[in-house]
């Protein structure tokens, strides 16, 4: 299905969906033509789901669609979220042998509040879309895996407010994104020494010494204990590709 614009769930539109995704409801209770249950999100352009190799791709897509509207307002908009994964439900999740969907964990696809960090990380379409819109390409490693997924490394490097700096998410993607490949390192998956969840637990020591805001990729790498040397140390220029007045906004999810 193509749709002219973006859309939003109205209330009795996310009652509906609720049941929708606990069970209650057949797919079928939703209507996305009946405007009781949907709405348009003015100034934004159309959109065309397709299947989507990663979560970058499908974050490029609903970008593509905000056009020149500013995401940080939408990002409140729970209706909007809402709809983006009912509408890319089929990308998203399974069925069971019954034909239920298998949606896990709730905060994957009702939208939390955009405050709430630990939960508002977790949801499959709006945290792929805010990572983009917010580092650019400095996301890759948190973006190349399908958008079903919810990657350990995303939830490692994303689970704080100042996670969001430009230099530590570059440092990561150099650490662990395989330009060649397309995807992640060997072993930038795992728990032990070099792990994103080290990483995370570095930074945090660091903080305590150095104002991270201040230092570059490079200044953050040297700093790094011996444990990261494996997956590489050399860092390129990598200036994040973000639109100018995301870079000088604070990002909530």
């Amino acid at each position: 299905m193509v749709f002219d614009t973006l859309y939003e769930f109205t209330e009795a539109g996310l009652d509906a969906f609720e049941r929708v995704f606990t069970g209650e409801l057949d797919d079928s209770a939703i209507d996305l033509s009946d405007a009781s249950l949907v709405r348009i999100v003015p100034n934004t352009n159309g959109f065309a789901p397709r299947a989507y190799e990663t979560a970058k791709e499908m974050a490029e897509a609903i970008l593509s669609s905000v056009g020149n509207a500013d995401l940080f307002p939408l990002l409140q908009r729970t209706g909007l979220w809402a709809w983006l994964t009912f509408v890319l439900r089929h990308q998203l999740f399974k069925r069971d042998a019954s034909g239920r969907w298998k949606v896990g964990e709730i905060h994957r696809w009702y939208p939390s509040d955009p405050n709430d960090w630990q939960k508002g990380q977790r949801h499959l379409v709006r945290m792929p879309v805010l990572l983009l819109y917010s580092l650019g390409d400095n996301a890759d490693h948190l973006l190349c895996s399908p958008p079903s997924v919810l990657p350990e490394i995303r939830e490692q490097l994303t689970s704080q407010q100042d996670m969001f700096n430009p230099a530590f998410q570059q440092v990561a993607r150099e650490l662990y994104f395989d330009d060649n490949a397309g995807g992640l390192k060997r072993g930038a998956g795992g728990k032990g020494g070099g792990s994103p969840r080290r990483l995370a637990r570095v930074r945090q020591q660091l903080d305590v010494t150095w104002d991270l805001e201040d230092l570059n990729a490079a200044r953050i790498i040297a700093t790094l204990p011996n444990e990261f040397h494996r997956f590489g140390s050399a860092m390129p220029d990598r200036s994040p590709r973000t639109r100018p007045e995301a870079a000088s906004q604070e990002a909530p999810i």
